[in-house]
């Protein structure tokens, strides 16, 4: 997986940056093979011992040993591998140096399980709707995948080491320094690998669920602006309803079966007609705003069907952060069963494995319709409120990469 990945950042880099494998891998045997490989490949390869900071902290190290010799740094995870005319797109939009950094979408391709259909399917309302929705204003970091400006990532002070999700934790700290950020939603990333089973995608959401939650501190002193707290808070929201909200939706028959305590008593009859159609119209109208997409009626199903899969480790993760537990950061197992990796190099920009997030004007939102139930339908409604209030136009066409500024792509295995 690593040596296709790292094949795919230098093609994609045409000789105009440096690619860094940073690993941090405990193995002896695995450190020797990965070096070998390194040299062979002509890639500079960083190991660290302590693994203090996890993924973060493997990043920042990174981003030590680069100094100032790079403009841009780029995240990709061992599974993502960009296409030709990724940091031709990203660069050109870096040209405007309010913009800190841009993100380009993963893609599940390997979806050969049930779960990793349903996964890709559960992303797809998030990708090509909500993030759309975000950028320019609070599009985030979503862990692979992004283009970084080097000197916002140093005044920032780095990823952010004590949140399990680095990614959304230090958008949070660019975005409160008055930058920006872009989501591109172009096919310029290949080859994701999904979840395969309950497990795997059980331990990603228990890992998500957990970092947003820890987030909530930040965003609640952080000095946002109103518009994007929401969508920040929204964020928050939706792990809250999948999770502790769920566990009253579940717990609610159960209730009445056995103690024959009714939360609501209502005729049957009129509570179909009132609420039936009311239903119908709206999976209908949610299926219609991801006809650019393939989802349809399957991909609904599927998508609902996975997130009551993902409750019991988003409850859980709810739980650990009202304890105040500390929870290991554990990566989502692959096809393989070896843990995952990501790749960063430094060049005139920089590549990084992580997604970012974003939302747009009120048009965008529009024109894409609502997200999804729960947790993005209250980030619809206030994301569609606060472009009322900040409703720009902006143009996406930056213009080419001049190529006068250094990069760096670079690639890191969290073993």
């Amino acid at each position: 997986m690593v040596v296709d990945t790292l094949r795919s950042i230098k093609a994609a880099l045409k000789d105009r940056g440096d690619v860094y494998l940073l690993d941090d891998s405990t193995k002896p045997e695995i450190v020797g093979a990965l070096k070998t490989l390194c040299e062979q490949m002509g890639v500079k390869y960083v190991h660290r011992e302590d693994g203090r900071g996890f993924k973060a902290g493997a990043l920042n190290y990174g981003l030590s040993l680069i100094g100032d010799r790079y403009k841009f740094l780029a995240i990709f995870d061992a599974d993502q591998r960009p296409l030709n005319g990724f940091f031709e797109e990203a660069l050109a939009h870096l040209q405007d140096l309010r913009v800190a950094f841009v993100q380009i979408p993963p893609l599940y391709s390997d979806t050969r399980s049930e779960v990793a259909k349903a996964v890709r399917y559960q992303q797809e309302p998030f990708l090509r709707n909500i993030m759309r929705g975000r950028t320019f204003r609070s599009a985030f970091f979503l862990g692979s995948g992004a283009v970084f400006r080097v000197k916002v990532l140093k005044e920032v002070g780095g990823f952010v080491e004590n949140v399990i999700t680095e990614d959304v934790a230090t958008s949070i700290k660019i975005h409160e320094r008055g930058y920006t950020s872009l989501y591109v939603d172009a096919p310029l990333i290949w080859h994701g690998e999904a979840p395969l089973d309950v497990v795997a995608y059980r331990i990603q959401q228990n890992r998500w669920s957990f970092g947003y939650f820890q987030s909530l501190g930040m965003m609640l002193k952080s000095k946002l602006s109103l518009a994007q707290f929401f969508d920040y808070f929204t964020g928050f929201l939706y792990w809250f309803k999948k999770g502790t909200l769920t566990l009253f939706e579940l717990l609610g028959p159960v209730v009445y079966l056995m103690l024959g305590a009714a939360f609501i008593v209502i005729d049957p009859l009129i509570y179909a007609l009132a609420n039936g159609p009311y239903m119908l119209v709206s999976i209908a109208i949610f299926i219609s705003t991801v006809k650019h997409a393939e989802y349809g009626v399957e991909g609904f199903l599927y998508h609902q069907a996975v997130e009551y899969l993902a409750f019991p480790a988003i409850f859980s993760a709810f739980l650990a952060w009202l304890l105040q537990r500390k929870k290991p950061f554990r990566v989502t197992p692959k096809k393989t069963g070896k843990k995952n990796k990501a790749v960063t190099s430094p060049l005139p920009y920089s590549s990084n494995p992580y997604a970012l997030s974003g939302y747009g004007d009120l048009l965008s939102l529009l024109r894409n319709g609502p997200p999804r139930g729960g947790g993005y339908h209250c980030q619809y409604i206030l994301g569609t409120l606060s472009s009322l209030l900040h409703r720009r136009r902006h143009s996406y066409g930056a213009g080419p990469y001049t190529g006068e500024e250094p990069l760096v792509a670079g690639s890191q295995p969290l073993l």
